[in-house]
This record gives structure tokens, C-alpha cells and sequence, in this order.
């Protein structure tokens, strides 16, 4: 990307997040009023999430590096994703996910709020969900 900066209202970002060894990273690229667009890296070894839903957010994501199983209510497995491909999840619809191969899972995740509705809202359905704490593999980053 050519370092020019963008005018408003366009926002322009590069994909650069750190690969983490433990626990997860989370940055956001771009927010609007509806739309918003932010990337997560999880650690292979505990930088899963606890099943919970976003009432009113309608969720995309994307694998951009790794591998993600995501699983529903009963630990129900809803998917096996690989590099390139994408599972959607309705707004309201609980779902947890974690690193599904030995290396860090890069993954795109673009939501979009439904007209009316408050900014994001989560619904945890059990343990506690944790977004800082992680340990950046040192001089490691995501270059897709």
C-alpha cells in the first residue's frame, strides 16, 4: 500500500496484526455506523472463545491465515474453516470458535449492526470472555 493518506471520510488500513503465542489479539480496521471491520489473531493454545451471541449484528468471518473450527450451543461443531473461506452467523445465534491447527489463526471478521439497533452488544453464555493478555511472537506479524 502507497503511503498516501486517505481524505475523509475513506479510511484505509493494512492487515499487520501480531501472531500471538498465547491468548489473542484483536484490532479493529474500520468502524462505521453500521459496518465494521476488525481482525483477530488466536493463539493454538488457549485464545479460544466462550459461547456468546451478538443480538442485532449480523457477523462474517474470514480465515486469512490457519485454520478455525466454530461450534454452537452443546459444543456442536457448525464448521471447519480453512484458508479463504467464511462462515456467517446470523445476529442472535450463539457460537464460539477456536484456532483449529497448531499455528496462530489470522481471521477477518466484518459485522454488520441492524438498522435501530444499540452499539455492539454481547450476550456471554458461559465462562468469561477475555480480549487483552496475549503474547506477541516476537519480531512475528501477519503479512497475507
Amino acid at each position: 500500500m502507497t503511503a498516501v493518506e486517505a481524505p475523509a471520510p475513506f479510511i484505509v488500513s493494512k492487515v499487520r496484526p501480531p501472531l500471538v503465542s498465547k491468548g489473542k489479539f484483536t484490532t479493529s480496521l474500520a468502524r462505521g455506523a453500521i459496518l465494521n471491520v476488525g481482525v483477530q489473531v488466536v493463539a493454538p493454545d488457549g485464545g479460544e472463545t466462550n459461547l456468546h451471541a451478538h443480538p442485532g449484528t449480523d457477523s462474517t468471518w474470514l480465515v486469512l491465515d490457519g485454520a478455525a473450527v466454530f461450534y454452537t450451543t452443546d459444543d456442536k461443531i457448525v464448521a471447519e474453516l480453512d484458508k479463504y473461506e467464511l462462515v456467517f452467523i446470523p445476529q442472535g445465534v450463539p457460537y464460539w470458535f477456536k484456532a483449529g491447527t497448531d499455528k496462530p489463526l489470522v481471521i477477518l471478521h466484518i459485522t454488520a449492526r441492524a438498522p435501530g439497533q444499540p452499539g455492539p452488544t454481547r450476550i456471554d453464555y458461559s465462562g468469561t470472555f477475555e480480549s487483552k493478555g496475549y503474547d506477541a511472537i516476537p519480531g512475528a506479524f501477519f503479512e497475507g
